[in-house]
């Protein structure tokens, strides 16, 4: 990745101090995630029906509920600060705190696929995620995904990653669909997957997918003032198969890992500031997996993996993961009464009360729990089928990034938070860049005396751009037309006296 991004590396090494003029943070929301959704309406079966599971208290209750609603691996949902629930989604719609369908909230990702799987909820893992728009309370996005036959041979890929606006000030605080079914990547794409991680400035979202039989990442950027992206990197293996597994960034956002049975496992060091995967580890886990997924520990040293009969641990913080694989549970070949289901390992999630789930690739009503996933090995106590629900649990578990990580303070040269105008400050020199956002015309302030005008701008990938600024207001700004730039985020470097001065703007 240092060919491609070779600015990028350069520009972390300068120690420099942004006056950061933050107007949003992090959501000091604890409940936001609180609140997991389960369970199936299976027929006149006693443990049919609706589960959920409150962790508010610190430790997880459980409660058998009515529900229209059923989930098979497409699961979503959000709640307030306190807790309470305000809107939830299975794939084929959304449903509002009253568990009816939310206003417009129908007809989510049409398809001939989405139609099948109306009554049972879509069978895809990781095919939506909820973020809150930065800088609003009331409004949410949801990234969703269906398949679509690309072939006409029965292959099946998404074919778009889409997304739909929910503001919650409408209906009476019930909430409705502003907009929906929009197109943000018009790409073939890996099955399932939709992840994010928190931007280092503890506010911004980045969103992360993959591109169908490629080895191309496509990242998105989630600011107050829109979408930027799709960004495409090359990183790691080439990946051939349809996906449909589980991606996850670890809790402190310097890993993402990915697990698909047929490809294996990808660890990834990431940049929480440029989005950028880097130093890539590949895995062959080699075992008799029909399906699986992966979590990290709450302190991001331990990555988990679930491997229908098997979970392995990984230590994140050794120089050889691949080398530090061993095996913390072997399937017990244990099943549930009725009917007899096999309770084997499947996707995972770390919950508000730092255990680590494991759902069952089954319909049953038990959970697997990683009491301890900060301890290596067989000291993480993996109790098999130990967290027993109230009703019948398809394959399913929630679909949540991490709500409450919050900015990067070691990373001074990464700030994306904008006002009308940017200070970038070293001991040297001193940069003002307005407007920011910028629709037409950038102005960059620079001292004369302290630097040449040798200046290169970037966007985000690493290319650069080929602008031609001018001197106005007696040389002391340069301004840029930037109309025929793409929107999104760009970045800037000077260089004088051999002393680099990098920051950033954003174009409309």
């Amino acid at each position: 990745m240092e060919t491609l991004f070779p600015w990028v590396n350069s520009v972390l090494r300068i120690k420099l101090l942004f006056l950061l003029l933050i107007s949003c943070g992090l959501i000091q929301a604890q409940g936001i995630s609180n609140l997991w959704l389960l369970g199936y309406d299976c027929g006149a079966v006693q443990l049919c029906g609706g589960t959920n599971i409150n962790f508010l208290s610190g430790v997880p209750d459980t409660l058998k509920v009515s529900r229209p609603m059923n989930f098979f691996r497409t699961n979503s949902s959000i709640s307030n600060s306190s807790g309470s629930l305000l809107f939830y989604t299975n794939g084929i719609y959304i449903a509002n705190a009253l568990d009816d369908t939310m206003l417009n909230g129908d007809n989510l990702s049409p398809s001939q696929f989405t139609t099948m799987w109306d009554h049972y909820g879509l069978s895809l893992p990781q095919a939506s995620l909820i973020l809150p728009i930065p800088g609003d309370s009331l409004r949410y996005l949801l990234f969703h995904e269906t398949l679509e036959n690309i072939s006409g041979q029965g292959i099946y890929q998404p074919i778009e990653l889409l997304y739909s606006e929910i503001d919650m000030s409408l209906d009476g605080g019930l909430g409705e669909v502003v907009l929906k079914n929009i197109p943000i990547i018009s790409d073939t794409l890996l099955i399932s997957g939709i992840t994010a991680c928190r931007h280092a400035n503890g506010r911004d979202w980045w969103i992360i997918t993959h591109r169908y039989d490629s080895d191309i990442y496509l990242t998105l950027l989630l600011t107050p003032f829109g979408i930027n992206g799709p960004f495409t990197q090359h990183a790691g293996p080439y990946i051939y198969a349809g996906g449909g597994d589980q991606s996850v960034f670890s809790p402190d956002g310097k890993k993402f890992v990915r697990y698909q049975i047929d490809d294996d496992l990808d660890i990834f060091d990431f940049d929480r500031c440029s989005g950028i995967l880097s130093n890539p580890v590949h895995v062959s886990i080699n075992d008799s997996a029909a399906g699986g997924g992966v979590a990290v520990s709450p302190n991001s040293r331990f990555l988990y993996v679930s491997s229908s009969n098997y979970v392995y641990q990984f230590d994140l913080s050794d120089t050889n993961v691949a080398s530090t694989q061993s095996t913390v549970a072997v399937f017990d070949n244990f099943t549930d009464t009725a009917p007899p289901f096999y309770t084997d390992f499947y996707l995972a999630q770390l919950a508000p009360d730092n255990k680590i789930y494991i759902i069952t690739g089954n319909g049953t009503h038990y959970l697997h729990v990683i009491n301890n996933p900060d301890s290596l090995g067989m000291n993480c106590n993996l109790v098999q089928h130990a967290f027993v629900l109230p009703t019948y649990n398809a394959a399913t578990i929630p679909n949540y990034p991490n709500y409450f990580l919050g900015a990067d303070t070691t990373n001074a040269i990464c700030d994306s938070l904008n006002s009308t105008s940017e200070f970038l400050l070293s001991q040297t020199n001193e940069l003002i860049i307005f407007p920011n956002p910028a629709t037409d015309i950038l102005y960059l302030n620079v001292p004369f005396s302290k630097l040449t005008s040798d200046l290169k701008i970037y966007n985000v990938v690493g290319q650069e751009m080929m602008l031609f600024p001018k001197l106005v207001h007696e040389g002391s700004f340069f301004e840029f037309d930037i109309t025929q730039l793409v929107p999104g985020i760009y970045f800037f470097e000077f260089i004088g006296n051999n002393i680099p001065v990098v920051g950033r703007f954003i174009k409309e």
